[in-house]
């Protein structure tokens, strides 16, 4: 199966989200072809968020800025056949419009996260939770690491149940023991383990209490500290080993870490909030019981008496401490719970259960959507493309009908030319008679495009509809898909400019707003299409690169002067396509866009 893989985090840094995306990520590479969308995309994403004013991305809100990134990863998608998308970042994955199959892999909604989020802004999480409701609702199947964030997903979004599976996440370890260190019976000594970078918010200050009473109690115990600082630790307790940060990508930090798991007996974390808890999975392949907080999803992955407790969110540290005592003082129950440990990463909390279960629901997707296809919003996008053609240049017609053949986000209407002794006149009167007809007819957009049009290697239906969509959110009255001259042209967007003049209109895309206007002007015997239009309409945009030239077919209905040079016409093209491949150029080199 070919995965695209969508994030804005390189997948191969095991540092990213707790390892877990790398693990994701390389646990699906073992059974399909997994292609990162990211990198590149992104940094072109991140040009693309320009406005009228070349203003960088914050000159955009927020979900401009992601409509714009979904509109770019979605022309990306499509382009690369994937079988399924799989999506991490909602702000990615939200505006996705592609026909490729989208799943969504979490560990907790918005509404369930946001109380846990200091000094955010009301515009912020408005349209955070918007986003999350977006992404989960455009999302054919939604995969969530707890039936904690499934039953949020039902009850704050009104997600379907029967879209959302539970899968647990497994532990972000490669060298996973083949059986657990063995424990000696006579070992007196409670060596206990906690794994956090966040001190305060994973529960360390009543984790620090908890050693101090047994301590006090001569209760003979150890504590290794690993990812985070006590803000006051007695530095002389020859007891408490601190370690600030271990690097899983160092082989040396990952032998340390497998060492001081190997020697662990408990796992304590009475953590103030958590998703998931990876750490928990990371303890039970080594045999560790965990004592926790049942708080957010960690009572998917810790169960009473298999892998470990749970303690009441307001449990004292003096109430750890005597659990503490009971788990460890009962030997020969302490040993079932190692082995109860161990069978739950076995059955439940490795990433090879984790593959098995997800091959499963994405065989099942790619299944049901071979009898119902998802379908892209621009699959019911078409736009009236008035043609002109007289009808006996057969050649041409035919010529036409190639280059829309299985376009169908385009509706061809055939508009008879208007026969004038003068080119200009005829092909004025020809326009109008195609305006008249989308008038008659309420379209919103039209296309005038002449029969010796042909689309360039550059033109993509996804693009295409962005750049209607969007230049006319950007006022424009005319867009022009291919341009033959002009005289100046300033950037709108990186692949849009606008233009102060044009010539060619072999495709013409013309908004509404014009319809009237070009109707009512009173068209002149030295006038020109072209000039007339220019004149008419300040805000005129051209596509580059050029999705449409003009054909030559040895002869003109315009000018004599294109007849008698065959080449001149396509050297016309090149020279436009040439100048605004400079004035991009030039302009990216001036204003380079920011980082995100």
């Amino acid at each position: 199966m070919k995965i695209g893989f969508l994030s804005s985090l390189n997948p191969d840094d095991i540092n990213q989200w707790s390892g877990t995306l790398y693990f994701i990520f390389n646990t699906l590479k073992k059974d399909h072809q997994v292609e990162w969308i990211g990198g590149d995309i992104t940094d072109k994403a991140r040009v693309y968020l320009w406005n009228l004013s070349g203003l960088s991305i914050g000159a955009f809100n927020m979900e401009e800025s992601a409509e714009k990134f979904g509109i770019l990863l979605s022309a990306q998608i499509e382009k690369e056949a994937y079988d399924v998308v799989i999506v991490f970042e909602k702000f990615f994955g939200a505006y996705l419009d592609t026909t490729v199959p989208v799943v969504f892999i979490g560990d907790t909604t918005f509404l369930q996260f946001q109380h846990y989020l200091t000094n955010a802004s009301e515009t912020f999480l408005k349209f955070s939770e918007e986003l999350d409701r977006k992404m989960l609702h455009n999302a054919d199947l939604v995969i969530y690491s707890s039936e904690w964030a499934k039953q949020s997903a039902i009850n704050d979004y009104k997600l379907p149940a029967e879209k959302i599976a539970v899968v647990e996440f497994g532990a972000n370890l490669w060298d996973i023991p083949t059986h657990i260190p063995a424990v000696d019976l006579k070992d007196k000594e409670c060596r206990m383990l906690f794994i956090g970078k966040r001190w305060k918010k994973k529960g360390g200050d009543k984790l620090y209490e908890t050693y101090k009473i047994l301590q006090s109690e001569n209760y003979p115990c150890s504590l290794t500290i690993i990812g985070s600082t006590p803000d006051e630790f007695d530095r002389t307790d020859a007891n408490l080993t601190i370690i600030p940060y271990l690097d899983k990508s160092d082989p040396a930090d990952v032998e340390r870490i497998q060492s001081i798991l190997a020697a662990a007996h408990i796992l304590v974390l009475p953590t103030v909030f958590d998703c998931y808890g990876i750490v928990f999975c990371e303890a039970s392949a080594y045999g560790i019981p965990s004592l926790a907080s049942d708080v957010g999803g960690v009572h998917q992955v810790v169960r009473n008496g298999k892998n470990g407790f749970l303690m009441p969110p307001d449990a004292s540290a003096s109430e750890y401490a005597e659990m503490i005592k009971k788990i460890y003082d009962d030997k020969e129950s302490y040993l079932l719970l190692r082995n109860k440990s161990r069978k739950e990463f076995e059955t439940r909390l490795d990433w090879k259960v984790w593959l098995t279960k997800i091959n499963v629901l994405l065989e099942k997707l790619l299944s049901d959507y071979a009898e119902n296809p998802r379908l892209s919003m621009s699959d019911s996008f078409y736009i009236p493309t008035y043609v002109i053609n007289l009808p006996e240049r057969t050649d041409r017609r035919a010529h036409i009908e190639e280059q829309f053949n299985g376009r169908d986000e385009f509706e061809l209407i055939w508009v008879d030319a208007c026969r004038n002794v003068k080119g200009t006149i005829g092909l004025w009167h020809s326009i109008r008679k195609a305006i008249l007809i989308a008038s008659e007819r309420d379209d919103d957009v039209m296309i005038i495009c002449e029969d010796d049009h042909y689309f360039t290697e550059h033109y993509e239906k996804g693009n295409f509809i962005t750049h209607v969509t969007e230049a006319y959110k950007q006022g424009a009255q005319l867009l022009i898909g291919g341009i033959g001259g002009f005289g100046s042209a300033f950037p709108v967007a990186p692949s849009r400019y606008w233009v102060d003049w044009y010539w060619s209109n072999q495709f013409l895309i013309i908004y509404k707003s014009a319809y009237q206007t070009i109707l009512d002007y009173q068209f002149k015997d030295n006038d020109t299409a072209d000039g007339v239009l220019s004149a008419l309409f300040p805000n005129k945009m051209a596509i580059h690169p050029l999705i449409s030239r003009q054909k030559n077919f040895g002869y003109s209905d315009v000018t004599s002067h294109n007849q008698n040079s065959p080449q001149s016409i396509e050297n016309y093209f090149n020279v436009s396509n040439a100048r605004l491949t400079q004035i991009r150029d030039a302009y990216t080199y001036f204003y380079p866009p920011t980082v995100f």
